[in-house]
């Protein structure tokens, strides 16, 4: 089951999006929440972060109909989409818009602003509703697919560096990884505290310094 959160300032576009949910193909496969738009952006992000779906859609204008919310929201979907894609890169976030080209001009990725007349109950734009609800469960699928990959990646370099056969582009590897998965939902492979640092960087400066000493040796024997 893929959990998606919807957000936006209507209930009445709430319903209108269960409604596109019920007649897609891949009804039985999805479970809806709503959210209205908090006053603070980062408050907002923070409750994403605790319901923790596998995907958000979120209106554009969240200021512009207030019929169900009376207080002001100073940011629009897009806004909210690159502040939490700041903290989580590549997370399936979509904004959907009925003024697509300003929603595309405020965006840094077009493809993932979408007009909102796909929420219309109209049959003859079925394939397209399917094909909108598809992208977004591929999305989460090569997200966690992602993240899966990145588990997997972390635990064979850790038993490289377990077993002393771990070089320096492996431990750089090894923390890009981790940072990755510090921002993921999952991080119960995250890397240990004591394999944080650059072992071999570190083997490395002593290397150097043993060299650094040596030569100082060499020069004072010649004189």
């Amino acid at each position: 089951m893929y959990k998606l959160l919807f957000i936006d300032e209507e209930q009445e576009t709430f319903d209108h999006f269960k409604d596109y949910v019920d007649i897609s193909s891949t009804k039985d496969k999805i479970e809806v929440l709503t959210q209205f738009p908090l006053e603070d952006k980062d408050e907002l992000i923070h409750l994403i972060y605790k319901i923790n779906p596998d995907a958000v859609i979120t209106d554009f204008m969240l200021n512009d109909i207030k019929e169900s919310i009376e207080y002001n929201v100073p940011y629009n979907g897009v806004e909210l989409m690159e502040g939490f894609l700041a903290i989580r890169e590549d997370f399936p976030f979509f904004v959907l818009t009925s003024f697509d080209d300003i929603a595309v001009g405020h965006s840094d990725d077009v493809n993932k602003v979408y007009i909102k007349n796909i929420l219309h109950n109209d049959k003859e734009e079925s394939k397209a509703k399917a094909k909108f609800l598809d992208r977004v469960i591929s999305q989460i699928d090569h997200y966690k697919a992602k993240i899966k990959n990145a588990e997997d990646e972390i635990l064979e370099l850790i038993k490289l560096r377990e077993n002393g056969e771990s070089n320096i582009e492996n431990e750089r590897r090894l923390i890009d990884l981790d940072s990755f998965l510090e921002n993921s939902v999952d991080k119960k492979y995250s890397i240990p505290k004591e394999y944080k640092s650059l072992s071999n960087t570190n083997k490395l400066d002593e290397i150097l310094n043993r060299v650094d000493d040596l030569l100082k040796k060499v020069e004072s024997n010649g004189k």
